[in-house]
């Protein structure tokens, strides 16, 4: 008798390359398209450049507060403006700096408003109008 060898199952099949080409292409894509995601970054948004700009602008008028405070005001009305609208800018007390510039250099108008001014802003940690309800 006689065997069939197309039933047999010693037979081997040729493999069948355009459907191994494909599936190797898509993986390649697909990896190609997230190594290109993990590289590529978005540009930053409006919001995200205002932050850092604010952050670099905070960053230089600490900066200037730490060397006027080094240097002292040396009673010049000039440098002691200066100091207290940076101070209030930064959100720090500019009445103890007043009373202390007043005592030692007698009283400059313009410092002594912004130390009233300080009394007219709202603290982060005051209650609002609305905690009250």
């Amino acid at each position: 008798m006689r065997k069939d060898k197309s039933k047999s199952a010693g037979v081997r099949r040729g493999i069948h390359w355009p459907a191994l080409i494909g599936v190797a292409l898509l993986m390649a894509l697909t990896l190609g398209a997230a190594a290109a995601n993990l590289v590529a970054h978005r540009p930053p948004t409006a919001r995200e450049r205002q932050r850092a700009e604010q952050a670099a602008t905070i960053a230089e008028r600490r900066a200037r507060i730490a060397m006027l405070q080094l240097e002292g005001d040396r009673c010049r009305p000039a440098v002691a403006r200066e100091l207290a609208k940076a101070l209030i800018y930064d959100g720090r007390s500019v009445i103890a700096y007043a009373a202390d510039f007043e005592r030692r250099c007698g009283e400059d108008p313009i410092v002594r408003q912004w130390a009233a001014a300080e009394a007219c802003l709202p603290r982060a940690n005051a209650p609002t109008s609305a905690d009250a309800r």
